[in-house]
Parts: C-alpha cells; sequence; structure tokens
C-alpha cells in the first residue's frame, strides 16, 4: 500500500509500505477514505518527537471504512464507515474505567513514534487500529467524511478544551492561537453558550477567520491583547482562556488574559520541558490551570451530534484537498502557514 512516512527532519515522501495486519483479537483493519494532516504532525516533522525513525507511517486523523475485524470486536464489523480516535485506549483498564481514556495503561497515539505506543499512522491506503471498539465510532449517514473526520481529534480536542475550562452559558472566552483546533474551540465556546469569544494570534488573517465564525478579532500582531481584552470586559478579563498554540509565550499569555478566579485550559501540542510557571500571581487571583492531551473517548460521540444537528460545521476550516500523492507538499505548505487545514483524499 502507499502511505505517508517520515525520512528526516523537514522531509516526508510517499511510498509503498508493508500492509496492515490484525495482530490482537481488538484490532480492526479499515481502508482510509479521508485523512488529513494535524498541527501536532508538525512536531514529527520538525524532530521534535524523540522515537520518531525514518519509515514511520505518519498521520492520526482518518475516516475509513472497516475491511476486516479481530475475534473479540463486536462494535463494528466489515463495511462500517467509521471515525477514529487519534489515541487508542483499551477500555478497561482504572483510567478508562474512571473516564481518563487519554492515561489508559495500554493507549498510544497512532503515528507518533516510539515514544508513544510504536503505532503504524493513518495517512496511509489501510490501517490498523487497535482496541477497535473503543477506538472508531460509526459515521451517521448523513454526514460526510470531511464533516466527521475531526471528531476523531480537533473537534474533541477543542471542544474537550472548553469542557475542562467549565464554561458556563453567559460568561466570555478568549482563544489563544487562531489555528484549527483554535477555530473550533471558537465554534465549541459559542455552541456551549459563551456570550462572546476573543480570538487571539498574531496572524491577522487567522483572527478574521475567527470573526467568521462568531469571534471577537484580536491580532496581537497589530493591538495589545491584553489591553483589548480588558477593554472589552471592564478591566476583569475573560472568564475562560482556552490555550491552543503550545508555548511559552503564549501560556503566559494566558495567565494574563483570564480574571480572577477564571479557568485556563490547555490544550496546545509543547514541545519545552518546563514552564516558569506564574505561581504568585496564580494564588492571588485564584486562578484554575488545567492542562492535558485531549480526551478525544470521552467527547467524540458528543462532538458528533453537534456536527450532526447543524450546531458546529468542522468543514469550515479546510482551505486544502488533495491527494494522497501530494502530502509532501501540502506539508510544506502546512508548516510555512500558507494551508490552514489540509486534507488528504483516498478515494
Amino acid at each position: 500500500m502507499k502511505a505517508v512516512v517520515f525520512r528526516d527532519v523537514g522531509q516526508v515522501s510517499v511510498e509503498s509500505v508493508e500492509d496492515p495486519k490484525i495482530l490482537q483479537p481488538g484490532d480492526a483493519l479499515i481502508r482510509v477514505t479521508t485523512a488529513a494532516i494535524c498541527g501536532s504532525d508538525l512536531h514529527l516533522y520538525h524532530g521534535r518527537i524523540p522515537g520518531v525513525l525514518p519509515g514511520m507511517i505518519m498521520g492520526h486523523e482518518y475516516v475509513g471504512i472497516v475491511e476486516e475485524v479481530g475475534s473479540a470486536v463486536s462494535a463494528v464489523r466489515k463495511g462500517d464507515r467509521v471515525v477514529g480516535a487519534f489515541h487508542v485506549a483499551c477500555g478497561h483498564c482504572r483510567a478508562c474505567r474512571s473516564g481518563y481514556f487519554n492515561q489508559c495503561s495500554q493507549g498510544g497515539v497512532l503515528g507518533y513514534g516510539m515514544a508513544f505506543g510504536d503505532l503504524a499512522g493513518t495517512q496511509s491506503e489501510y490501517a490498523r487500529i487497535p482496541f477497535a471498539d473503543w477506538t472508531l465510532r460509526r459515521v451517521p449517514d448523513e454526514l460526510t467524511d470531511e464533516q466527521a473526520l475531526f471528531s476523531g481529534d480537533i473537534l474533541s480536542t477543542a471542544y474537550g478544551a472548553v469542557r475542562n475550562a467549565g464554561l458556563r452559558p453567559g460568561e466570555t472566552a478568549a482563544v489563544i492561537g487562531c489555528g484549527p483546533v483554535g477555530l473550533m474551540a471558537v465554534m465549541s465556546a459559542l455552541a456551549c453558550g459563551a456570550s462572546r469569544v476573543f480570538a487571539v494570534d498574531l496572524v491577522k488573517s487567522r483572527t478574521d477567520a475567527a470573526a467568521r465564525f462568531g469571534a471577537i478579532p484580536v491580532p496581537s500582531g497589530e493591538v495589545n491583547p491584553v489591553a483589548r481584552i480588558n477593554e472589552g470586559t471592564d478591566g476583569e478579563g475573560a472568564d475562560v482562556v482556552i490555550e491552543a498554540v503550545g508555548g511559552i509565550q503564549t501560556l503566559r499569555l494566558a495567565f494574563q488574559l483570564v480574571r480572577g478566579g477564571g479557568r485556563i485550559s490547555a490544550v496546545g501540542i509543547a514541545s519545552e520541558e518546563q514552564f516558569p510557571f506564574p505561581l504568585a500571581q496564580t494564588l492571588v487571583k485564584d486562578i484554575t490551570f488545567r492542562i492535558g492531551v485531549a480526551n478525544v473517548h470521552r467527547d467524540i460521540d458528543t462532538t458528533l451530534a453537534l456536527v450532526r444537528a447543524g450546531r458546529i460545521d468542522p468543514t469550515a476550516v479546510i482551505t486544502h484537498r488533495v491527494s494522497l500523492h501530494d502530502a509532501p507538499e501540502a506539508y510544506r505548505l502546512f508548516d510555512r502557514k500558507e494551508a490552514g487545514k489540509v486534507v488528504l483524499r483516498l478515494s
């Protein structure tokens, strides 16, 4: 089969690789029909994730058709159209039973190297999905591949960040970073009842995009975001701040934008080992800070329902649709911020 594989820092290629096989009774094999390039794939592309070896299949956003299932799989069957979470979870360990599927003792991330389970990715014609009963969901007939695709990752990541922040109807939110996850955080916050959402990004075209979804644009390359949000909140700051970039500077900004008694939810994938936590400021302002990898298994059914009901349109973030063959150029465009969300069409 053909797949996008990592070759070196800044270099991926489309190559012929061995077809996947059922290895465990809980596995499913799917024929991938639609995939996507995720912002977190760029961490691999830049060589920031340990244990990524040449020849590894990239990718973890996917919709496909079930081709074969292991003997223990009962929730899906051959012929089903499915979307899956980017990380896999067994569903039975203590963490999974407690609802923390992202902390599964047997879990891993598809296409993310040795340090994350050594699982092949899904930017490929076929893929093996472990723990299929828990990781996969049938796609409702009325949804297209593109409408369902992002419930397996960035939409559920964004919605989960809003949920983790405990946003209440009528509250104000600020979203830092207006890439695909940030834009979906804007949509999710509004769907969850935020009265206003401030969208912060250095790139004005991104804040303009957020404005089209109903946000108040705050192009931080042109205006001071702290002053702008204080102005719009009578000097209090935002009730909720979603950090959707991943980095020291944007985390620091989140603490500057949140009001006293407010909540920060950070979901941007950071590569730094440490962050100078503003302990005294957090103590005095009584701020709640939460950070973690998305708990997609917890939220995937909710986001599919929101899309199905027309409350959120995840396809609005797509800027490029290309074939699998064109994936290397798509990575280059995405890396240079010349593309927003890139979808790979395999059939």
